[in-house]
């Protein structure tokens, strides 16, 4: 009875949820270095291509390391409504706040405070004006609270002490918007901030974010894809798979899921074949800790299989062939969260769509180096359009300067991949092409002896 009400809370949580984004959806995440980077909102496009195979939404990268409101309405036409987005994805604030004002060496310079709020005001004003623009076009607007720079770690790096307060006045301002122009707001300043906390409480040199104190690493980034995918309201469930007496049953009862040819051998063995209707989330192994932090598997990775009315003992399950384990009845009525079971077929198949995107994001950081050098390091280079005369500024001012120069690498590789944009792209949208081919679920058949 337990594991059929279960079955039965798992169906209507996956009838009740509807994904945010649809078929023919085009999302733009728009701001700077993290966004820039990307592997928070990379996990959201990994979500949705396990969860969602059917959708092939797609997702553009609209970051630029070291950003600012006022960046992002400078390049608005040509880098992001370019894109005929019909989300924008909005996160920004870490720059506008100014950073190197709130160093402890200008704490008694004249006027530091009223520059550090002329900054707030600035941001204020150029974000009112990005979801005007936005909402203008018809773009569907979600708005991102900054992440946090960590000012409470103790570990050894220059703590520019007061960032964060004022990266909190910039979330602020983002709540005021969304409830101005009635748009879903994803607080991660709220969320990173309450756990950053609680690990340095038994660690006090201990971050989620990098040494740096402002850009999140692996476990950082899942956890602001999760605090995502929560806030669009998500479904836990990848599908429900329910073993009972017969296929009508097993169907009645499970969920996400095509089930067929069912066997019952006596009280020894049970075969059927299921085709799922999504695919699991892989984890990577430096992300391993967040499902320690926080219940990222009950709450988004739920992939339950269940068998009702089994004689007491232990059973030997395989699904295609590959043995997944060994359990003893009870579990088996509770549930086994294949999602979780990293030689399953269907996690091995996860793991490659994960391998896949990855190697389109190598493309896409090589396209959006090339964006970062035109809207920054090149912005005030003459004609630089011409890439002759990119190449007169590179002989001009930086040819003579060590190779270690970082100007100088960064024009220099720039010279060499500009002339390969097209086939970059190309590279790009090839690899993301083969996509449906490949995160298609196949049907599994599921093998169950006592043992």
């Amino acid at each position: 009875m337990r594991s059929f009400l279960c079955a039965i809370l798992i169906c209507i949580t996956a009838t009740a949820s509807a994904q945010q984004f649809k078929k023919g959806d085009r999302v733009c995440f728009v701001g700077n270095s993290i966004t820039h980077n990307g592997d928070y909102w990379h996990n959201v496009q990994l979500y949705y291509a396990t969860r969602y195979p059917q959708l092939n939404v797609e997702f553009y990268n609209c970051g630029i390391s070291g950003d600012v409101t006022g960046g992002i309405l400078r390049r608005m036409d040509s880098d992001i409504l370019i894109h005929r987005p019909t989300w924008a994805v909005i996160m920004i604030g870490m720059n506008d706040v100014n950073r190197p004002l709130y160093d402890a060496k200008r704490k008694d310079e004249p006027g530091i405070k009223e520059k550090q709020e002329e900054a707030l005001a600035v941001y204020r004003q150029n974000l009112d004006s990005i979801i005007r623009v936005l909402q203008g076009k018809g773009v569907k607007v979600i708005l991102q609270t900054p992440s946090i720079y960590d000012q409470t770690s103790k570990m050894a790096s220059n703590n520019l002490f007061g960032v964060n307060d004022a990266l909190k006045v910039c979330a602020g301002y983002v709540k005021e918007f969304a409830e101005k122009y009635k748009t879903q707001v994803v607080d991660y300043w709220t969320m990173l901030t309450t756990l950053n906390a609680t690990v340095q409480q038994t660690d006090s040199t201990a971050t989620l974010i990098g040494t740096d104190r402002v850009h999140p690493g692996g476990v950082g980034h899942l956890l602001m894809a999760r605090e995502f995918l929560k806030t669009i309201k998500s479904p836990a469930v990848v599908a429900s798979i329910v073993a009972d007496q017969n296929t009508k049953l097993s169907k009645e009862k499970s969920a996400q899921c095509d089930f067929a040819d069912f066997i019952r051998k006596g009280s020894d063995e049970i075969t059927f074949t299921a085709t799922e209707k999504a695919l699991p989330f892989p984890i990577r192994d430096d992300q391993e800790k967040v499902p320690e932090m926080v219940p990222f598997t009950d709450e988004l990775n739920r992939e339950m299989l269940i068998f009702n009315y089994l004689t007491p003992g232990y059973y030997t399950l395989q699904i295609d062939t590959v043995e997944i384990g060994r359990y003893f009845s009870g579990e088996l009525q509770r549930g086994v969260n294949l999602a979780i079971i990293e030689k399953a077929p269907q996690y091995q198949q996860a793991q490659k769509v994960r391998a896949l995107l990855q190697k389109s994001w190598q493309f896409e950081g090589q396209i959006r180096n090339l964006r970062l050098m035109e809207y920054r390091h090149l912005a005030n280079v003459p004609g630089k359009e011409n890439l002759d005369n990119v190449r007169k500024y590179y002989d001009k001012e930086l040819a003579q300067k060590p190779d270690t120069d970082g100007q100088k690498k960064n024009v220099k590789q720039y010279l060499e991949n500009k002339p390969k944009e097209a086939d970059l792209m190309a590279k790009w949208k090839s690899v993301l092409d083969s996509l449906p081919i490949l995160n298609k679920p196949v049907a599994h058949k599921y093998v169950l002896k006592k043992s």
